[in-house]
């Protein structure tokens, strides 16, 4: 059956009128939609922009924060810079080896400082000598009951014998000078030596080195020395032996007059040493 016309136009207006109520719909809704999915995104730029802004702070900080170690390098770069000033103001001599540089300082002999009256004291002579040994280094004759004085250190033999009253001494002093000395340097470099000594006895002077037919080189030095209440002049020569590597110094020495005296005694001491070279020293 067919539906009248007057109904059938109701019909289409009821059907149209309800597609156009569904578009409104879903038109509404799709706005609805954007909107909330608008406010989520501004929300989600804002609370974005928020975090960002809270990351960034820390990030910056830290770049205003100046290292530590960068502050403590200006420590290292002082001492360079101090050694640069230091080169920059150094003598040209400075930069040239010198002769104390060549030579070691070998430790002073005891010097005579008696505190016996002078007048009370025996008379001062050698008698008897024995031989002193260190090693198979060194071998020398010395006077029976003078007193031992050793004062050797690694790569040094430094030994002293001391009259009773210290009016007199015998001394014994083997090294290794750090570095080759030339032949016309040797007495420069001996005076130095014994300069360096023997400097610092009072009224302390010294004569030019000689150099004896052996080769060796020997200088006479005084100095004042007081036994009580009595001041005396010292009297004393210092020989250098070079033997292969190793530098010998023998020093002899007595109050005056009394060394002229004890001339023949000291010579025999010279005469009785023998070093090895050969041995190196410990």
């Amino acid at each position: 059956m067919f539906c009248p016309h007057k109904e059938l136009g109701r019909r289409l207006d009821q059907v149209s009128s309800i597609r156009v109520s569904s578009k409104v719909l879903i038109l509404l809704v799709t706005v609805i939609a954007t909107g909330l999915f608008t406010a989520c995104s501004n929300t989600n730029s804002n609370n974005t922009e928020s975090n960002d802004k809270k990351l960034s702070i820390p990030a910056i900080d830290s770049t205003k924060v100046t290292p530590t170690p960068a502050i403590a390098n200006t420590s290292t770069v002082a001492p360079n810079s101090s050694q640069s000033n230091s080169s920059k103001s150094a003598s040209p001599k400075a930069t040239e080896p010198s002769v104390s540089k060549l030579t070691p300082s070998p430790t002073p002999s005891p010097t005579p400082s008696p505190t016996v009256a002078f007048k009370n004291l025996p008379e001062l002579k050698i008698g008897e000598l024995e031989t002193y040994k260190r090693g198979g280094l060194l071998e020398i004759d010395v006077p029976k009951g003078w007193k031992l004085s050793d004062n050797s250190q690694p790569s040094e033999i430094l030994v002293t014998w001391v009259e009773t009253a210290e009016r007199a001494t015998v001394s014994v002093n083997i090294f290794v000078p750090p570095s080759e000395i030339p032949e016309n340097r040797l007495s420069d470099v001996f005076e130095t030596i014994i300069k360096g000594m023997y400097n610092h006895q009072p009224d302390f002077s010294m004569r030019s080195p000689v150099v004896e037919a052996t080769g060796n080189i020997v200088i006479e030095w005084t100095s004042t020395v007081t036994i009580g209440d009595t001041r005396l002049k010292f009297q004393a020569n210092s020989r250098l032996q070079r033997i292969n590597n190793k530098f010998a110094i023998l020093t002899v020495g007595a109050i005056e007059p009394k060394f002229s005296d004890m001339k023949d005694a000291f010579a025999k001491i010279a005469n009785s040493q023998l070093v090895n070279a050969t041995l190196a020293i410990p």
